[in-house]
């Protein structure tokens, strides 16, 4: 009786924490799962969203929040189209990673005010740019992920918008080996990089809007103070540079304008890959501003005052979700 007590007491203790302090196993239950994981000296955080029918080794998707906010943050109430991942997850049976950066100004590795180290040098010391060692916690990611799901390493994508957007860009510089393709939202590259030059090919999706008021069309700060960034077109050159593509044989095509009321269109542009390179994507967004496009969820008025117009003529993690999927390591051909 004496044990049982004990025992009792130890299972409802342990019941009663909070699910990242329970990260030493899988959780297997659909839903949402907090978990943590020691990297650098620090304990990180991250969340992943079992689908409710999990694949045999399931394929996994990594979405990274944008700067300033969480992995718990862009799946709140109004938070836009990033909601559009658990959907997509529940109906094609992977797993979503959301792994949470860190904030620049105290460390912390669990709120909701976080970034990414994405390449950006900071300027003159101040807290414009992070460093911690986020590709190095990334990587751990995957490894926990391949010995706690049984992931297929073959298929692993990194997607993300703005900061998200730019740390997917670094993953794909510095991971990208293990990553089978990426979908970058809203992200250019930095003019001043911390990062080396990008040489590993790897099928890119990219989409930005040419009226975005933080990720600007034609480059520059973001806000007016910062690092400085590349123009989205000179970004695009870049990309296009690494993965081998052909810009002489570009198929653009003018998507359907579903919602006139959104001051927005989409031109969609095909660069095939060249002999031993990989794809790219580059979706224009005329008009958009600093969001992601999405029919179904819609970001308040105030946020588009702030960040500019959404697109509302497609489901813009559709789009990456219908991009990543037709590519794996063992093969990484269009499907």
């Amino acid at each position: 009786m004496k044990h049982c007590i004990i025992n009792c007491f130890a299972i409802i203790l342990l019941s009663t924490l909070p699910l990242a302090t329970q990260a030493n196993n899988a959780e297997t239950s659909p839903g949402w799962h907090e978990f943590t994981l020691e990297h650098d000296g620090v304990q990180r955080y991250f969340r992943v969203y079992v689908p409710l029918k999990l694949n045999n080794r399931p394929d996994l998707v990594m979405l990274f929040h944008g700067g300033t906010q969480s992995m718990r943050k862009i799946f709140r109430a109004r938070a836009g189209g990033t909601q559009e991942w658990t959907h997509l997850t529940n109906d094609n049976g992977f797993l979503l990673l959301v792994p949470n950066g860190v904030n620049l100004d105290t460390g912390d590795t669990e709120g909701d005010k976080q970034n990414w180290n994405d390449c950006r040098v900071a300027v003159n010391g101040d807290h414009s740019a992070s460093s911690a060692d986020d590709v190095g916690f990334v990587n751990d990611l995957i490894s926990w992920m391949l010995a706690h799901y049984q992931i297929n390493e073959s298929r692993v994508y990194a997607t993300g918008a703005s900061n998200g957007g730019m740390m997917s860009l670094r993953l794909v510089t510095e991971l990208g080996d293990k990553l089978a393709a990426a979908a970058v939202f809203i992200a250019n590259q930095p003019v001043e990089s911390d990062c080396i030059q990008a040489h590993t090919p790897v099928p890119l999706l990219m989409m930005s809007g040419t009226k975005d008021p933080l990720m600007r069309w034609d480059g520059g700060q973001i806000r007016g103070k910062g690092p400085v960034m590349m123009s989205a077109p000179a970004t695009l050159d870049y990309w296009l540079g690494v993965n081998h593509a052909d810009k002489d044989q570009v198929v653009t095509e003018l998507l359907p304008d579903v919602d006139t009321s959104d001051d927005s269109m989409i031109i969609k542009n095909i660069y095939p890959a060249k002999s031993g390179g990989q794809p790219l994507w580059f979706y224009q967004v005329l008009g958009g501003g600093h969001t992601l496009p999405s029919k179904k969820h819609r970001v308040p008025f105030v946020a588009r005052v702030l960040l500019g117009s959404q697109n509302r003529d497609l489901e813009g993690a559709d789009e990456a979700w219908n991009f990543l999927r037709r590519f794996s390591k063992e093969n990484s051909a269009l499907r």
